[in-house]
Formats: C-alpha cells, sequence, structure tokens
C-alpha cells in the first residue's frame, strides 16, 4: 500500500474505502459501453477496480465521475486491439486529440482521457517488445508533460511537477534529449505561476545550456523566458532588449528548421505567443505602455484558444491596471473570468484575483465594485 497521505488522497478520488482500495485480491473488471449495468454504484466500484489493475494507482488525479472513470478504463482496453507497431501511431493520434480538445474545453474535460492515455501508455511500456518500447515511451514523454500542462492550468502544481519529472524520465528511456530540454522550460513556465523569477531563469539558463540539440523554437522561448525573470530581477532595459531580440531573431530562424525529428515539441509557438510573453515582460519590467501596445496588436480570438485568449486577458488586465486605467482593466477582468469558468481554467482565474487586489485603490469605482462582484472578492 503507499504511504498513508496518498492513500487517502486515491481513496477520496476514487470514493472507497482506503483498505478495500488497495486490497491484495483485487480483480480486474473489463468496462464495456453496454447498459445492463443497473446500479451506477456497482458500475463505479467495478470501474475503479478495472483502472486499479490498469496501473492508476500511481496517478494523482481531481475526483472523477463514472463517465470519466469508464473513459479512462475504455482507453486502456482499446490500446489493446493495436499491434507494438501501430500503437504509436495509435498515442500520437490521441495526443493530438487531446490537445485540441484542451484549447476549446479546457482541461477538466480533457484530463480523464489524458490520464487514460497515461495509463496505456505505462502499460504497453511493459508489455511491448524492446524495440518498440522506446518509441512508446517517447510518446509517452509527450502525452507526460501534456498531462503536467493540464494540472498547471488547474493550479495544482504539485501534480504538475510529478508529471513533468515523468516526462523527463520516459525521456530519457527513450533517448530523447531535445525533451528533456523543452521539459525545463515547462518548469520554468510553472515558476512563473507562483512569480518565481530566480527559478525561472535557472531553469531557462538550463534548457539552453544542457547537453542535447533543442528546436529552435523552444530555445527561442527559453530566451524569451530568461528575458521576462530578468525584467522582475533588475528591470535593466538594455539586458531585457538584447534577450528579446536574440529570441525574436530565433524564432524567424526557426520557421526553416530543419530538425523533423522535433517538430511535435512546441509546435504552437508562433509570432502570437511571442509577442503576447514579450508584453508579459514588458510590464514586469515597468513599460507598460510597450506592453499595452503588443496586446493591443496581437491579442484577438482569432489568434488564440479560447482559454488561453483568457489568459492573456487576465494579464491584459493588469497592464490597463498598472496605466491607471480602472475601468478597462475590470471590463478585461470580467471577460477572462467569464473564459476561465467556460474553460476550467484556474490559472487565469488566478491572474484576476491578482488584478482584483491591483484595483483595490478603485474599489468604489462602479466597474470595480461589478468585478469584485463576479469575482466573489
Amino acid at each position: 500500500m503507499p504511504g498513508a497521505l496518498y492513500s487517502m488522497l486515491y481513496a477520496r478520488a476514487f470514493q472507497m474505502d482506503r483498505d478495500e482500495l488497495f486490497a491484495d485480491d483485487i480483480q480486474a473488471t473489463e468496462i464495456t459501453n453496454s447498459a445492463s449495468c443497473e446500479n451506477d454504484r456497482e458500475g463505479m466500484d467495478s470501474t475503479r477496480r478495472s483502472l486499479l489493475m490498469g496501473g492508476l494507482a500511481s496517478l494523482a488525479f481531481p475526483a472523477l465521475g463514472l463517465d470519466e472513470l469508464r473513459h479512462i478504463s475504455a482507453m486502456l482496453l482499446d490500446a489493446h486491439r493495436y499491434t507494438d507497431r501501430e500503437i504509436v501511431h495509435y498515442f500520437d493520434r490521441q495526443l493530438d486529440f487531446c490537445a485540441d480538445r484542451d484549447g476549446r474545453f479546457g482541461p477538466r474535460q480533457t484530463l480523464p482521457i489524458v490520464l487514460g492515455l497515461l495509463a496505456a501508455v505505462e502499460r504497453s511500456g511493459t508489455e511491448a517488445k524492446s524495440n518498440i518500447r522506446r518509441e512508446v515511451f517517447g510518446i509517452g514523454a509527450q502525452v507526460a508533460e501534456f498531462a503536467g500542462w493540464l494540472y498547471r492550468d488547474m493550479a495544482m502544481l504539485e501534480q504538475a511537477s510529478y508529471w513533468h519529472d515523468r516526462a523527463i524520465e520516459w525521456a530519457q528511456v527513450s533517448g530523447n534529449l531535445a525533451m528533456q530540454g523543452y521539459v525545463l522550460l515547462k518548469k520554468s513556465q510553472v515558476a512563473w505561476d507562483d512569480r518565481n523569477a530566480v527559478r525561472m531563469i535557472t531553469l531557462a539558463e538550463a534548457v539552453q545550456d544542457g547537453p542535447w540539440r533543442i528546436p529552435v523554437r523552444v530555445r527561442a522561448e527559453a530566451i524569451q523566458q530568461e528575458a521576462r525573470a530578468q525584467a522582475m530581477l533588475s528591470g535593466k532595459a538594455d539586458l531585457i532588449d538584447r534577450k528579446i531580440d536574440l529570441a525574436r531573431e530565433m524564432l524567424e530562424n526557426a520557421k526553416h528548421d530543419s530538425q523533423r525529428s522535433t517538430e511535435k515539441i512546441s509546435p504552437h509557438y508562433d509570432d502570437a505567443l511571442f509577442a503576447a510573453q514579450v508584453a508579459i515582460c514588458y510590464t514586469e519590467a515597468g513599460r507598460y505602455q510597450h506592453a499595452r501596445s503588443l496586446y493591443d496588436e496581437w491579442l484577438s480570438e482569432d489568434m488564440f484558444s479560447r482559454r488561453d485568449y483568457g489568459y492573456f486577458l487576465s494579464l491584459k488586465a493588469g497592464t490597463c491596471a498598472a496605466l491607471h486605467e480602472p475601468d478597462e482593466a475590470s471590463g478585461l477582468g470580467i471577460k477572462a473570468l467569464a473564459l476561465a469558468r467556460e474553460t476550467g481554467s484556474v490559472r487565469t482565474a488566478r491572474e484576476v484575483s491578482r488584478l482584483v487586489g491591483m484595483l483595490d485603490r478603485w474599489r468604489t469605482r462602479e466597474s470595480v465594485q461589478e468585478l469584485r462582484s463576479i469575482a466573489g472578492s
């Protein structure tokens, strides 16, 4: 049985007695799509037991309903229908599906599918022939990194860290050095959520200096991340501008990058995302008008997913607050919070909470009061 704390958390997630959950005589029970189950509770218990036999006792996740548990179990069963050579392509297709779903619906609707995929990867990696095993764990590293992102967006940073570490482990097993560097960048971005500038810059520098050949666009993003950390630590305009210019040059070079083997690492990094990140950097450096101009030029619903659009709206609102534009900031904050609730982005909701604090000096204004009311502050 796992340690007392974790076994209690698993039991709570599955809504089962802890001793029953980790009993030695648990037998796998196949879950089908049949509607013959007369009692949902019985079906729930059966599904939980099946998942445990599939390796899900090692996962950390929020409470799941019966349909979500069945979806995870179905993923485990479906993966068994493929041969060793087909399974890697199957996992790859499922990951693309999950990434698209996340952008539209957010992490809570996507996470159960990803957890099922992770359990299937772990089982398949154990059972696959040696010549396929590295490929399985190679795609598994990408899935684990994506799980880390989903947990980050839900502001569950301990779980995000767990899956980032697992992604590095599987990247090492598969011999994918570039993926290891990329996950360090993701860890640096988690540090931003806690505004931990020292950890941000330490990890961003490690991405650039590690023993790997990372894609040019990943290097560009790491340099931008370093610039943001420098803005938070020193605010030296010349140093920050040099870093941003270098990152911009790298991103332009990325359009001609020939590293086809790493083309699925950070494929989303484009001019619009770079501009939004630079706007954050300028805000941290106190160059609010520069940041506002970038947001006005690049931030639109056409350029970002609904979840990401809401997130950057919340940060633009913070820039407007710094420019002493409380009405504009409040209006943007209300829009951002609506998108955060629609997509389940706790990360965005946390930024709106920061915004409410920034607007406290204008708390008697009608627009600010409306935001505080909607935010529950």
